[in-house]
């Protein structure tokens, strides 16, 4: 008898004692890449005086599946989840840093009996940067800390050329920041290619499953999210943008009751309240004698707690897939709205992850008005179930 569990928004299925056997995936994968020149130092102002145009990342992942006659396998086509570790070639003053990270991809359409189209995001951590320092490498205005956060997104062909073995080509968009963690965080982009050889164990392209999908129950539901961080704060000035000293706390909570549409899908809304101590700040620049990196004699002003309280309502949207959900907000501020920090519309994107039948983790990160960065929330959630619709 198969069984369902619900996590947060995540929806995991258990094989039956007759299906027990996964397919597990080992795939070594070469990705060429184009930097995008976002910045001036990767545009030439740095010490070599070159334009930094290319990266590589050699990449070793394992990945497992359900076992094909699951309805897990039957609901989510091709899904597949796993580890990998990446070793990336950029230009000596970027370094070569490594990464290590979590993955999840699945068919978005059968082309063929053995050719798809599939897609594959990425989620972890990169250590090992030539990061920003005043005295040794002052120009790098893009990569601030030693370890930043690792976010790839592909979609690729998959030829299955046997059993055992499939070739991938495809593109990808990647992004290094470290969340504004740390400054400067102007962080790196790349377009990159995907070549890769995946060998497979216990998988058999011969079967086919003719079951009609389960039934899906409509629920409504409420999910409780707890979440802190910490972060930097820069301000522009009419000296230029200024470098405030220090890190800044920032805690908050959303409530998000959300309706189950179907197997994967979800939508609903947030209320979301958080307090950013550094939001708001202002600064006396006929005290500022430095600039961006240096500045450290402006006189801060720290406006009262509750002006660095906001409360805002924002629709949500959930990407439902097995052991992972990623959710989507945009938002608009009610509590402080017309604040200089809190103004305009906020962006929310924050992948949960499975921990046991009722909690998960929640990593996030918010934006304002799609472009200024905002913190990281990093937290855990319960989920509150409500009432089931047949």
């Amino acid at each position: 008898m198969t069984m369902a569990v619900m996590v947060g928004t995540i929806t995991a299925f258990a094989a039956s004692d007759n299906d027990s056997t996964l397919i597990h995936r080992i795939e070594a994968e070469a990705a060429p890449g184009l930097i995008l020149h976002t910045n001036r130092f990767l545009r030439g102002n740095n010490p070599e005086v070159r334009t930094m145009n290319h990266s590589f990342a050699a990449k070793l992942k394992y990945a497992f599946q359900a076992p094909r006659t699951s309805e897990q396998a039957l609901i989510y086509k091709g899904a597949y989840q796993g580890v990998g570790l990446a070793i990336h070639d950029f230009n000596p003053q970027l370094g070569n840093p490594v990464s290590a990270y979590l993955f999840q991809g699945a068919t978005i359409a059968t082309l063929a009996k053995r050719l798809s189209l599939n897609y594959e995001w990425d989620f972890g951590l990169t250590y090992g940067w030539k990061p920003y320092d005043k005295d040794k490498h002052p120009e790098n205005h893009v990569i601030g800390s030693k370890m930043t956060a690792y976010i790839n997104a592909n979609v690729y062909l998959r030829w299955a050329l046997s059993n055992h073995w499939d070739l991938n080509l495809g593109g990808a968009f990647t992004h290094y920041s470290n969340g504004n963690t740390s400054m400067p965080n102007a962080g790196l982009n790349a377009f990159e290619g995907r070549l890769s050889m995946a060998y497979y164990i216990n998988r058999d392209l011969d079967y086919e499953d003719s079951r009609p999908l389960p039934a899906f129950q409509k629920n409504l539901h409420t999910d409780v999210t707890l979440y802190g961080a910490w972060k930097r704060k820069g301000v522009d000035t009419t000296e230029g943008a200024y470098a405030i000293p220090g890190t800044f706390g920032v805690i908050g909570f959303n409530i998000n009751p959300m309706y189950g549409m179907n197997h994967w899908l979800n939508l609903g809304a947030s209320l979301d309240v958080q307090y950013d101590h550094g939001s708001n700040i202002e600064l006396d620049e006929k005290a500022l004698t430095e600039t961006y990196w240096n500045g450290t004699d402006a006189d801060i002003h720290i406006p009262a707690w509750y002006k660095q309280v906001s409360a805002g309502l924002s629709a949500r949207a959930e990407f439902v897939m097995p052991y992972f959900t990623i959710n989507f907000g945009i938002g608009h501020n009610v509590l402080n709205a017309a604040a200089t920090d809190f103004k305009g519309f906020y962006e929310v994107l924050a992948l949960k992850v499975a921990m046991s039948q009722r909690t998960y983790l929640h990593i996030g990160y918010s934006l304002y008005d799609f472009y200024y960065p905002n913190n990281l929330m990093l937290g855990v959630g319960y989920r509150i179930p409500i009432k089931k619709y047949k």
